[in-house]
């Protein structure tokens, strides 16, 4: 790896590491033998290798504060607050300090927590949270005179005060020692700071205590959070104070002006102030802040040992601690040490076991959860037994939960892959039935699609959002709880969720080889594959083009075969980067149209082993290794998203990759390290790499236990029984690999038959609609269908054309010996409207919100109270103006335009919408205008008919103009971004 000296320079500047021991090589002898004392030696502190800086600039959300693994409180410096690089709340660019909080979140895509933020104070006291204000408070602050470490954090900041900071699971103490004999000392308690706060209370219990809480709203809709405080010496007062500007309630801690060092205990909690101060006592009552630092830096070299591995390269090492040290930050513990939780109704109860919160899960079952079962197997039945908690309150299991919240947030039910995953590697649950009913009733709960999917093998684009992702991501799901019956012995949910896990061949077009949104029966025009719009998931058809990790080889045999799916494979890594439709902060880390910083396409440098050219694989995994990890605030090319990002290089570094998760095997990749260990019980798995360098990054021959090991995958059943796994490297590829065995999950579909499409220019038609029936290619069955409800026929590849409204149904039929398959039933109603007008519009929509095209404004269809729905015509333009002409002269008394409003997606109906009218086409004269007159801010969701009614008036040309809102106002969550208007019909009466 090619590390300028100067970054090597810049990274022991702005972290405390210790000086780097040297590494312990492995003998020859140690690398032929497997058995007792030959098993190569590592042996040194890898949290020494940690830096908490990593992601902390860029895009990567990281914070650098200290936290336990998995635990409940990350305590940490605040910079920034309202911005999207501010989720983690400290950002690497920034130069202030506003205070120390309680609370972050590792990597996310939306802010919340910060909770009860410390602000010491010196001299003057400031109230107010905007540092520019003359009464603001906060610090500015050198990077030179910060640091930090698992465990720990400090800095000095420029007004003086030396900060620092340790942890524990559930408790955190701050120092301040301040430089000023003779000024006064504060320290300021804002429990307003950052999210709205709903309700609130602060209350001095001693003389050295204080006590509280706060109940906010922000990514979590009612977040509980309560403290206990203790100071090691007498504060003078504590004073809850008001901004005469703002009412924002703070409290003040104020100390005599002798007092120099001030150490500050904080217990936190969910459940209520006894359950803080409960933790507290148990936590951090009876010791120092120098105990808990040991004990806490104990911890992590503990934990961090758990993956043991040695590299020639200091950087590699680094970047690999690093990233094992953020995949251990959440999941967050949520439960007191008496074992009480907030349930999600807000009730208190009392768990035998931990209970976790914090699953970024649509993120982190494809890498970071696998890891657990490696790393951490002991915790997986706690996670599982939180799944169960959460589902038996809310009826499903967990997509997001944050605190006691359910976020809602992402999609899929992917609980269910963390389980199946989990079991497929023999780690066993106290309650597997009821674990399987949760995730049978997860994935057939009336959401988000779920019953359209179920009904129709896939999602409609016109229905609900993210359509295709929410589809591919549903039908791997499905084979995750197959798995997890089949495991447990049912059969009935197994076949059943087996059929279901096949459901992503309905939205796959043979002609463009990607998943296509469809409306039922037809493929939705316009179709760009490079384009980020609502119909995927933070990302585009490339991106989602690979998403079937359950049934790889049925995806290569769609693709055309092994050697059409290489070049598919080629062409995604070597396609331009460029992107079409709305802009998508997380798609980054771009090879080709491959975004490593978002996680769809993580899986897919694998996919060359499964087609025979591995070494393809190998080069990939390399660049993205050398590229898109650099020991460096800004060297995530992604957001971490708790602990994913990092996950997926913990992997690819020793060696291997879980493509599949609810699958026990790993895929090869292309190691760093030079040698690993990794202990699992009483066993430990050995890694020993040959001859690795930059150059030589490919892998030339593997052994397994001193046997050659010809397969291109290595099972969970050989890193639990242990033993050495040698791998050669060198400068070019390997081409007998090409014939070793790939891991690809087998599916049996034979039984599943998929739907057809209906190919025709739109479902909207003026005259004559043209309507052809397809299935997917080599497809046996045959296609019946039905029109307006009338019997089946069997379609022998003709021309239907209908001349009036009609409901067209069709289905196939596949007779395999004595049985029959059928598959769902699409339905596509195509409607003839009456072309009485046609539009010329002089800015046109966005390709992904065109609606049925040109003459969508006078077609008569409309939409619905969703701008995905398939009616709406989007426009980013700062005015929609156009022509319409009736087919001949008529009298008119009204005209109306109508508009959606949906303020959070940065939709406003338009400012104001203007009426002209013609005779001939040349002079126009006024008919009227009309203002929205809508407080976005108070009436944030809505459609409307802005309407212009006139005295009786002949016309056949009508010209309008409907002004853009202009700039997201004040109030919104990202000020001054520029806004939408959504229009799906101009009515003339």
């Amino acid at each position: 790896m090619k590390i300028f000296s100067t970054l090597i320079t810049f990274l022991f500047c702005f972290s405390s590491f210790a000086q780097v021991p040297e590494l312990i090589k492995a003998s020859d002898k140690a690398q032929k033998k497997i058995a007792g004392d030959d098993i190569p030696k590592i042996s040194f502190d890898p949290s020494k290798y940690v830096n908490p800086f990593i992601g902390t600039g860029g895009h990567g959300h990281t914070f650098p504060g200290p936290v336990l693994p998995f635990g409940m409180i990350q305590v940490g410096p605040d910079t920034r607050q309202g911005n999207w690089d501010a989720c983690g709340g400290y950002h690497y660019d920034d130069s202030l300090i506003y205070g120390f909080s309680h609370t972050h979140l590792s990597g996310v895509g939306v802010e919340d927590y910060a909770d009860l933020l410390l602000v010491p104070q010196q001299g003057k006291l400031k109230l107010d949270p905007l540092y520019k204000s003359k009464n603001g408070y906060g610090a500015s602050f050198s990077h030179k005179n910060e640091s930090a470490q698992p465990g720990f954090y400090s800095v000095k900041l420029n007004n003086g005060i030396q900060v620092k900071l340790t942890a524990t699971e559930r408790c955190a103490i701050h120092s301040y020692t301040f430089s000023d004999k003779s000024a006064k000392k504060y320290i300021l308690i804002d429990l307003a700071y950052r999210d709205k706060v709903l309700d609130f209370k602060a209350q001095k219990l001693s003389s050295k205590s204080v006590s509280g809480m706060r109940v906010s709203e922000s990514w979590a809709r009612e977040q509980h959070f309560y403290f206990h405080l203790e100071t090691s010496v007498d504060f003078k007062s504590a004073t809850l104070k008001t901004n005469p500007k703002n009412g924002r309630k703070v409290m003040i801690l104020e100390f005599d002006k002798s007092v120099q060092t001030v150490e500050v205990k904080v217990g936190i909690s969910g459940t209520n102030e006894m359950g803080a101060k409960g933790n507290f006592d148990a936590e951090v009552k009876n010791k120092d802040f120098n105990t808990v630092f040991n004990e806490v830096t104990q911890t992590w070299k503990t934990e961090l040992s758990k993956i043991a591995v040695t590299s020639k390269d200091n950087t590699v090492l680094i970047s690999f601690y690093s990233a094992f040290y953020h995949t251990l930050i959440h999941p967050s513990l949520w439960s007191d040490v008496d074992g009480k939780f907030r349930t999600f109704d807000n009730k208190i109860e009392t768990a035998s076991t931990k209970i976790y919160s914090v699953f970024s899960l649509w993120d982190t079952y494809r890498a970071a959860h696998p890891l657990y079962t490696i790393s951490h197997p002991e915790m997986v039945p706690a996670f599982a037994n939180s799944f169960l908690l959460q589902y038996k309150v809310t009826g499903r299991m967990p997509m997001w939960p944050l605190s006691n919240n359910e976020t809602f947030c992402m999609i899929g039910y992917h609980s269910a892959s963390v389980l199946a995953d989990a079991q497929a590697k023999g780690i066993e649950f106290d309650k597997p039935e009821e674990l399987l009913a949760a995730m049978v009733q997860s994935a057939k709960f009336n959401e988000l699609g779920k019953t359209e999917y179920g009904a129709q093998g896939f999602i409609s684009a016109g229905k609900e959002a993210e359509s295709v992702s929410k589809t591919l991501e549903y039908a791997y799901d499905d084979w995750c709880i197959a798995r997890f019956a089949e495991s447990i012995g049912n059969s009935e949910i197994q076949k059943e969720f087996d059929l279901r896990a096949s459901s992503w061949m309905n939205i796959f077009n043979p002609e463009s080889r990607f998943f296509q949104p469809r409306n039922s029966g037809m493929w939705l025009n316009n179709f760009k594959p490079n384009e980020i719009n609502h119909h995927y998931t933070e990302a585009n058809a490339w991106q989602y083009s690979l998403a079937v990790p359950q049934n790889i080889n049925g995806l290569i045999t769609l693709k055309g075969g092994k050697r059409s799916m290489e070049t598919f494979l080629d062409s995604l890594f070597t396609t331009s980067s460029k992107m079409a439709g709305r802009e998508q902060a997380d798609v980054t880390g771009l090879i080709g149209q491959y975004a490593h910083g978002n996680e769809p396409s993580h899986h897919m440098a694998y996919l060359y082993n499964y087609v025979g050219n591995p070494a393809k694989t190998q080069a990939i995994v390399d660049e993205i290794l050398q590229k898109f990890y650099l020991p460096t605030p800004d060297g995530l090319v992604g957001n971490e998203d708790c602990g994913q990002m990092s996950a997926w290089y913990v992997f690819s570094a020793l060696g291997f990759y879980p493509v599949c998760p609810g699958s026990p095997n790993y895929a090869f990749g292309r190691p760093l390290i030079d040698q690993g260990k990794i202990k699992i019980g009483e066993k430990e798995f050995v890694i020993s790499v040959q001859n690795n360098s930059e150059s030589n990054k490919y892998i030339q021959l593997v052994k397994w236990n001193n046997q050659e090991y010809k397969k291109l995958f290595i099972t969970h059943e050989m890193l639990k029984e242990g033993g050495l796994l040698e791998i050669t490297m060198g400068s070019s590829p390997n081409s007998q690999q090409s014939n070793y065995e790939n891991d690809a999950t087998e599916m049996n579909s034979a039984n599943f038959v998929p739907v057809p499409n209906f190919d025709s220019p739109n479902a909207i038609f003026p005259l004559v609609s043209s309507v052809t029936i397809e299935t997917l290619p080599n497809e046996t069955g045959e296609i019946f269908y039905s029109i307006n409800n009338g019997d089946y026929n069997l379609y022998a590849g003709q021309k239907l054309s209908f001349t009036s409204t009609t409901e067209l149904k069709a289905k196939v039929v596949r007779k395999v010996t004595n049985q029959t398959f059928e598959s769902k039933v699409v339905s596509t109603v195509f409607k003839k409207f009456e072309q009485d007008k046609s539009i010329r519009l002089d800015c046109l929509w966005e390709n992904h919100y065109s609606a049925n095209g040109m003459q969508s404004l006078v077609d008569g269809e409309r939409g619905k109270d969703e701008y995905r729905n398939a009616e709406w015509q989007g426009f980013l333009c700062p005015e929609v103006s156009g022509v319409v002409e009736l087919n001949s002269l008529k009298t008119i008394q009204k005209v109306s335009l109508s508009a959606l409003q949906d303020c959070r997606s940065w939709i406003y109906l338009p400012s104001s919408f203007e009426v002209e009218y013609s005779i001939d086409g040349k002079i126009y004269k006024k008919l009227g205008s009309i203002k929205a007159n809508v407080d976005g801010q108070k009436t944030p969701n809505c459609t409307r008919e802005l309407t212009i009614e006139v005295p009786p008036t002949e016309v056949k040309f009508i010209r309008f103009k409907a002004k853009n809102f202009g700039m997201n106002p004040e109030w919104h969550i990202s000020p001054g971004g520029k806004t939408w208007m959504f229009i799906d019909e101009l009515i003339i009466e």
